[in-house]
């Protein structure tokens, strides 16, 4: 199926995706980590706006089921959030970039590029020969969809 993304044109295979998400071995983030961050993302994820759930769900991905998040700063900011960065994997390919700068391993474009199916919420979109933590039952080729966001601190202390 045929995406466009802010500046970007994905062909995304949904049902193959939609079938890795399934698998038991795909944990959610809570399963696959026990830390409180971890813990939270699980929860806050659920939080998010609906464009971003159904931007991920109409790719096959499982919001909950990142294969990569992190708390950036290891704590709280001020407003009682947590900055996470992480990444979703899709079958397919990408179609067309914006500009990019290209080095040995990785591909520069502006922020503006980013797509954010709400502002609070924004994706990098890589297809390179090296994606991060790729799990061999995902079906290739692969891409990879990185996010950068704040969700709320939603555990009960």
């Amino acid at each position: 199926m045929i995406f466009h993304l802010t500046n970007f044109i994905l062909d995304v295979d949904v049902e193959r995706t939609r079938a890795f998400y399934r698998l038991p071995e795909v944990p959610t983030t809570s399963r696959g980590c026990t830390c409180e961050d971890c813990q939270n993302f699980d929860k806050a994820i659920l939080t998010v706006p609906a464009t971003v759930t159904e931007f991920l769900q109409s790719l096959g991905i499982d919001p909950q089921k990142p294969i990569e998040a992190f708390s950036v700063t290891g704590g709280h900011e001020p407003d009682g959030t947590i900055w996470y960065n992480g990444w979703y994997h899709a079958c397919g390919k990408v179609v067309a970039w914006p500009k990019f700068e290209q080095t040995e391993n990785h591909l520069s474009y502006s922020w503006e590029d980013c797509h954010r199916p709400d502002p609070s919420f924004h994706f990098d979109i890589i297809a390179v020969p090296t994606i991060d933590l790729a799990r061999e039952q995902m079906p290739t080729p692969i891409i990879q969809l990185d996010f950068d966001t704040y969700l709320p601190y939603v555990l009960q202390n």
